[in-house]
């Protein structure tokens, strides 16, 4: 692989974490938006994609804090933080 093709792990990161923060961005719009569109409807159907929406924003920003760090026990926890919020989801849509 030449130079000019290969790819910098910083340049990786960097990329990573404008498409997490585009990500999150994203989220927290939606949010604000369902929010308003549920009050106004009186809707438990967008209030629960509300919430679902909330359970990205925390997984964005596990992975956020996760890409800001090293090591596979700080790993283990991202993901185990990432399964609990959409436990939660499920839960929350079982009921």
């Amino acid at each position: 692989m030449t130079a000019a093709k290969e790819i910098s792990r910083d340049a990786l990161l960097r990329r990573d974490f404008a498409l997490e923060y585009t990500t999150l961005a994203w989220n927290v719009i939606g949010i604000v938006v369902l929010a308003i569109a549920a009050i106004a409807a009186r809707s438990v159907a967008l209030a629960g994609f509300g919430l679902d929406s909330l359970i990205e924003i925390g997984a964005s920003t596990v992975v956020i804090w996760e890409l800001s760090g090293t090591g596979e026990a700080r790993q283990r926890r991202a993901l185990r933080l990432i399964g609990v919020g959409f436990a939660a989801l499920a839960l929350y849509l079982l009921v």
